[in-house]
């Protein structure tokens, strides 16, 4: 069973995170949301549910070595909405609440 997990981008597009691997939306279709990786030369592609939490069809035969330290990624990604949102708060408290509330291991 893969694990599914949606995530923004920095430019605050969806990204679905499957074993290390990350898929950018691609669009709707009749038989659900289609994603394909993110690297471009790599044609693995998925087909998830609308809630994202089933994978209906998938090519996961990637022609690259998985994306490194997406946990960091991800924390990141999320630290950058917050700041920008939340602009009077002093950066290194954003960092701590960040790094303490992510169940992520940043290593």
């Amino acid at each position: 069973m893969d694990l599914l997990q949606q995530v923004l981008s920095e430019k605050g597009k969806p990204l679905l995170i499957i074993n290390e691997f990350k898929f950018r939306k691609i669009g709707k279709s009749k038989d659900g949301i289609k994603w394909r990786c993110t690297v471009k030369s790599c044609t693995s592609n998925v087909c998830s549910d609308e809630s994202v939490t089933t994978l209906l069809t998938s090519n996961l035969n990637h022609n690259h070595d998985k994306s490194e330290n997406i946990n960091r990624q991800i924390v990141a990604n999320s630290f950058k909405r917050k700041a920008i949102d939340q602009i009077t708060t002093r950066p290194l408290k954003l960092i701590r609440n960040e790094v303490q509330t992510s169940a992520v291991n940043l290593m």
